[in-house]
């Protein structure tokens, strides 16, 4: 599969977040109240002036996991997939996606899959060294923790709580070769994940900002974030 240049790729998460329009608004606000659908407003609009990101910082360890979501349903096969085997899954995979797995493997970062036979249901990507986060940033955090992230299930096996089920499998697989905590971020105002983690029994564990107005950037993280050594980086940006 050809993977477009870095110049070639546009950023849905750093570049100015789009203002929603009012279909949009009043579905969020269905789905997740107004409080949640005002706040959310009030953090598009911030970074219409200036680049802010908030990020909540989770931990999960053995003890905190939510079995019940850890059950397979459907005969479903749940593992990390070998390096070797990615190629054959990017064809199923949209564009962007791919290309993040394409770029996860290289980096040395593991593949935990959920497969319907030779079809991908459900992927989420770990790692155990810095991770690039939006395009300009990398989250820091101490060894010998891992940090899940991008979790992804196709559309036709979305409402079976696969991402759920393969993020638990697979914390329980590393906890086994002594992971001893996985470690992830949810953007701050990315409802829909934050309830979703709080349900696999993820735990909050601080947070970590970043405020930026023209070439000045302030980067920073809570009193509880630094504890679990968590931190960001700036790098240099996808052009």
């Amino acid at each position: 599969m050809k993977y477009p240049r870095p110049s070639q790729v546009k950023s849905l998460q750093l570049d100015k977040m789009k203002v929603p329009g009012s279909v949009e608004i009043l579905g969020f606000a269905r789905r997740l109240g107004w409080r949640r659908a005002f706040f959310r407003g009030v953090y598009v609009a911030t970074n219409q002036a200036v680049r802010l990101s908030i990020f909540d910082c989770f931990r999960l360890r053995r003890e905190d996991i939510n079995t019940e979501l850890t059950k397979t349903v459907g005969g479903y096969e749940c593992r990390f997939l070998a390096p070797h085997e990615a190629s054959r899954f990017f064809c199923q995979l949209d564009s962007e996606v791919a290309r993040s797995l394409h770029e996860a493997l290289a980096r040395g970062d593991k593949a935990y899959v959920i497969l319907d036979g030779e079809r991908l249901a459900s992927i989420g990507l770990y790692a155990e060294a810095p991770t690039p986060i939006l395009s300009d940033l990398t989250v820091h955090f101490d060894p010998p923790s891992w940090y899940m992230y991008r979790g992804y299930t196709q559309a036709a096996y979305r409402g079976q709580r696969l991402h759920a089920l393969g993020i638990l499998r697979a914390a329980v697989e590393l906890f086994d070769l002594q992971v001893p905590q996985l470690v992830t971020l949810c953007e701050r105002t990315n409802y829909p994940a934050t309830i979703s983690v709080h349900r696999m029994g993820w735990q909050r564990c601080g947070a970590l900002y970043r405020v930026g107005i023209g070439p000045w950037t302030r980067l920073g993280q809570t009193a509880t974030a630094r504890a679990n050594g968590m931190r960001l980086q700036l790098r240099s940006p996808r052009i």
